[in-house]
């Protein structure tokens, strides 16, 4: 298989990490879709170590802030 331009573009030249919580909610059927691709990804020794929770509450967010890294959290 080939990836075009756009492809490479998509993941490469455009993609960026974005390191804040954005305010408008995301849907139960965006999360699943994102699952159903990260299920696929390569693990180490196909092992499966990943684990994946989706924080969405604002209860949940304040209770994970305190293992983010600094650039993942609200500045004033």
């Amino acid at each position: 298989m080939t990836i075009d331009t756009a492809g490479h573009d998509l993941l490469f030249r455009e993609a960026r990490t974005h390191n804040k919580w954005k305010s408008d909610p995301v849907s139960d059927e965006t999360l699943h879709e994102l699952y159903d691709l990260l299920k696929w990804g390569p693990t180490s020794a196909n092992s499966s170590p990943a684990r994946f929770v989706f924080v969405r509450s604002k209860e949940g967010k304040e209770k994970l802030a305190p293992a983010l890294s600094s650039g993942n959290l609200k500045r004033p």
